[in-house]
């Protein structure tokens, strides 16, 4: 079976970049002219949209630079690149399930894992942090964001299970 690749779409990536740009100068624009009377929130405000915002133009930016798959699914598992949160390599023997989630009008291929703390040992304290947050607001630790994708999740999950089939029917050696 051929390797199903799946690159993140550069119009998204690209309007993803600009509007990070936005929210970080609309940041500095606070800094610069604080709210009257109430200077600390619009200080709070600037700094928190500068750093997030300026986190997810940089990711974005890499995006752009690196032509790296989002998502690669082949006979030994998936590989992750979809987000500033990716996973990486998951091999079949650690995935569960697949599923679609909904959260807050955004669509997620979420993964179930055999070994969740595993994955989660292996990330950094920040990351580690942000991907415990998505496993209690969706249900699982691995997410991957329809947005990143020019495809439908619905097309990725169906490679999914046709991978993840022929893994498991594939003779042992």
């Amino acid at each position: 079976m051929t390797p199903v690749v799946i690159y993140p779409s550069r119009l998204r990536v690209s309007l993803l970049l600009v509007g990070s740009v936005l929210f970080v100068a609309g940041g500095i624009w606070l800094l610069r002219h604080p709210i009257p009377g109430d200077e600390f929130m619009g200080w709070l405000s600037g700094w928190a949209s500068i750093v997030f915002f300026g986190a997810v133009g940089l990711f974005a930016l890499g995006r752009l630079v690196s032509r790296k798959p989002a998502i690669t699914i082949d006979l030994t598992g998936i590989t992750d690149n979809a987000s500033g949160l990716s996973a990486g390599f998951i091999p079949w023997s650690d995935i569960t399930d697949a599923q679609i989630v909904k959260f807050q009008q955004q669509k997620f291929l979420g993964v179930s894992l055999r070994n969740p703390k595993d994955y989660l040992a292996k990330a950094s304290p920040f990351k580690r942090m942000l991907m415990k947050a998505n496993s209690s607001l969706v249900g699982y630790v691995i997410n991957i964001p329809r947005i990143a994708l020019p495809v439908a999740l619905e097309e990725v999950l169906a490679h999914i299970e046709r991978f993840r089939q022929a893994a498991t029917d594939a003779p042992r050696m």
